[in-house]
């Protein structure tokens, strides 16, 4: 009896332990996977983190304004015009480090110490080494003087950014890129958005930053508002505390001899209050593209798809046609001010059609900018908002990467724009692929 009792509680026993290993392997596995849940939800925030701090230097995509924040990859941040060399000093010419002060040091800086350093640096780009002749004196606001404003007005992938990036290779260049992005993919046509956008354009030409708190909140967040500005840019990388501030920023945009300007979102019947102004002297080019080219350019952006402004063609085709009955007009009221450039002429003929805009601007065709298209224009490089392209073939890659019907339903939407502007239609898909050659003459005289 004492053995059989015995075997029962050993058995029973035995049962209890076995039951209670089972329970914390259970329990063990529960923490275990536990665990593994926390640390791939701790991998996916770096990883999230990783992707939204990281820098974007080769970052070309160009994403809607206020959205998307946290992967908004800088625009274009590596074209630094001139880094291989020294900054303001021209291409082929020996640096001479007495013409430069020492550089400021971020610690206990003040603006006063940035502004000169620029100066110096302003000073230098704009001597030629080999005359030692300066820009005109007079030329900067900080000197009472008027600087040469250059304004480029277009819509969106029509080839302002490798036309603004040409102005912004002269010497002496302030960059005012895109300032009307904080008003989202839309454009402005008139009331109530107009009267907002050239008080905005007015003060940036006049290096005025007072009352534009949403441009510069905008920046904070969207850096590609002012890296493009390169400038600038290079100091507010050395010096952030400065680079959003209005005690900053109109001082030393008012250094510059030069200003350069281009919008995409104002439609050229706007500018007349700017050409008005005799206080600016501004000239102003609008760049025109074929429809068919910009809407095909557009539809690799996630900004654009969904967006009548942007990617409807019977909406596109008005702005252009609109364009066209207020260029006839501009161009009778200030022909020394105002012109139109075709972005297909422009590329097809690099190096004439730009000694052609610079002489209209009253701008020189200096070295920096043969430099600039010695090194823009013969192969292609990097993504979709690069300028590194082979220039003459640019404008017609919409020849090849639409079809025939959807090149029919823009042409159907365009015709009294694409008759304005002297673009031809094409007739057959094969007439695409036998080296179309859709530009015609045309005038606003």
């Amino acid at each position: 009896m004492e053995k059989v009792g015995l075997t029962v509680g050993l058995s029973s026993n035995a049962g209890h332990n076995s039951s209670g290993r089972v329970s914390r392997e259970k329990m063990s596995r529960r923490k275990n996977l536990a665990w593994l849940c926390a640390i791939t939800v701790v991998c996916l925030l770096l990883l999230y983190a990783n992707q939204r701090n990281t820098s974007n230097g080769n970052g070309t995509e160009y994403f809607r304004p206020r959205e998307h924040t946290g992967i908004l990859p800088l625009l274009n941040a590596h074209k630094y015009h001139g880094t291989s060399r020294l900054y303001g000093v021209a291409a082929g010419t020996s640096f001479d480090s007495n013409a430069y002060p020492p550089m400021p040091t971020a610690h206990n800086v003040t603006i006063a110490d940035v502004l000169a350093y620029q100066r110096a640096l302003i000073a230098a780009e704009c001597t030629d080494s080999e005359t030692g002749r300066k820009l005109p004196d007079g030329m900067t606001p900080e000197t009472g003087g008027k600087p040469s404003r250059s304004l480029i007005i277009t819509t969106w992938r029509s080839g302002s950014t490798f036309l603004g990036d040409i102005l912004n290779a002269l010497p002496g260049n302030y960059y005012h890129y895109e300032p009307l992005l904080d008003f989202d993919i839309v454009q402005i046509r008139g009331p109530p958005n107009d009267s907002v956008a050239i008080h905005n354009l007015r003060h940036l030409l006049h290096c005025d930053y007072s009352e534009m708190e949403n441009y510069l909140e905008f920046g904070r967040t969207h850096k590609y508002l002012f890296s493009h500005n390169t400038r600038l840019w290079q100091q507010c990388e050395r010096f952030p505390q400065f680079c959003y501030e209005p005690r900053f920023l109109g001082p030393f945009c008012r250094l510059f001899p030069r200003q350069s300007m281009k919008v995409v979102r104002l439609r050229a019947a706007l500018v007349t209050p700017l050409l008005e102004d005799e206080s600016l002297n501004v000239r102003v080019v609008l760049l025109i593209r074929d429809p068919r080219g910009s809407l095909q350019s557009r539809k690799h952006r996630v900004w654009c798809p969904g967006r009548p402004d942007c990617d409807d063609p019977s909406t596109v085709c008005s702005d252009m046609q609109l364009d066209y009955e207020a260029a006839v007009e501009l161009s009778k009221r200030f022909p020394r001010r105002f012109r139109v450039v075709r972005y297909e002429d422009l590329s097809l003929n690099p190096y004439r059609m730009t000694k052609e805009i610079l002489h209209f601007y009253g701008l020189p065709f200096h070295p920096e900018v043969k430099m600039f298209l010695d090194t823009h224009t013969k192969q292609d490089v990097g993504g979709v908002s690069s300028t590194y392209r082979d220039s003459k073939s640019a404008p017609f890659h919409w020849t090849k990467d639409l079809t025939f019907d959807q090149v029919k339903i823009i042409q159907d939407s365009c015709v009294a724009a694409m008759r304005s502007w002297g673009y031809r239609n094409a007739t057959s898909e094969q007439e695409l692929f036998d080296n179309f050659n859709p530009l015609l003459p045309y005038s606003v005289s």
